[in-house]
């Protein structure tokens, strides 16, 4: 379902992603280990793949010794290194205001989720946050995090309702979403609070840019039970990105292969789920049931 005509985004996050492909680029080129890199600049290897998986900024100082490691002497390419480093290095949007709220792997794809153009989406425990009410929000918050305050639990609430409102911003990414029949199931929050939701869930699936799928019980086990997933997709030249939760945490991925598992799993889903249609339908005898 792609966007007709995506309007562009940006953050720091894309840019400091961008420039550590190139650095990765270079210095394999270069024939030149993570570790030898990590001296030239005397920080950790495991640094120098924080530079490359764009998790971190980069310094001009540190850039301009690894491009000289890797013998990059073209005044334009370092030229404009420096520009995408220096705009990695901005401050974020609005999910700043939530930094200490949240993990740092759930703060990247809160970012990431902002500027993709497209988000296929596995849930097989709970509706998505971007489509979840306010009571049923708050029941999951409080259930897998007993001990926040009621502060805390009010920020989450409202970190979620900001996410949320950029599907009713201009060009929204298109978001293909496959639920596990437990999610509309289980009674989060009584009667009430699972009608509501399940009524919401009705009208985002009928929401232009939302496809969405239910994966029945009568599929059997598959691959996605051991935790949800999301994967994020961005115009060009950026890679896919896939964010995973579990149990044990969260974590974006970007590995060309673990994206190709991850692509592939989603793909099994889609065609073993039910059509649009019938998951409409679904709903609706689900919210007959709950009445």
């Amino acid at each position: 379902m792609p966007n007709p005509s995506p309007e562009p985004r940006d953050s720091p996050s894309l840019h400091r992603r961008r420039l550590g492909a190139v650095l990765r680029r270079f210095r394999e080129r270069s024939l030149i280990s993570r570790e030898v890199a990590g001296q030239a600049l005397d920080c950790s290897e495991s640094k120098i793949s924080r530079i490359e998986n764009g998790d971190v900024r980069v310094h001009q100082r540190d850039l301009y010794a690894l491009l000289d490691l890797y013998t990059v002497t073209d005044t334009r390419v370092r030229t404009e290194l420096r520009e995408l480093a220096a705009a990695g290095g901005k401050r974020g949007g609005w999910w700043t205001k939530y930094n200490n709220e949240v993990t740092g792997s759930f703060r990247r794809f809160m970012e990431l989720e902002t500027v993709a153009t497209a988000i296929r989406r596995v849930s097989v425990t709970a509706v998505p946050g971007i489509l979840q009410t306010q009571d049923y929000a708050r029941e999951v918050i409080t259930a897998t995090a007993p001990h926040y305050s009621d502060d805390l639990v009010s920020r989450q609430l409202s970190l979620r309702a900001e996410r949320q409102r950029r599907l009713t911003e201009p060009n929204p990414p298109d978001n293909w979403i496959i639920l596990d029949e437990a999610v509309l199931r289980r009674a989060v929050g009584g009667r009430r609070v699972m009608l509501a939701q399940l009524h919401r869930l009705l009208s985002a699936a009928e929401q232009p840019g939302i496809r969405m799928q239910l994966l029945p019980f009568a599929a059997g086990a598959h691959q996605a039970m051991p935790g949800s997933f999301a994967i994020m997709r961005f115009l060009p030249p950026d890679p896919d990105v896939v964010y995973s939760e579990g149990f044990t945490g969260e974590v974006t991925l970007d590995d060309p292969a673990e994206l190709r598992t991850c692509s592939l799993v989603f793909d099994r889903l889609a065609a073993e789920a039910l059509s649009p249609e019938r998951t409409r339908r679904f709903i609706e005898q689900v919210i007959h049931d709950y009445r």
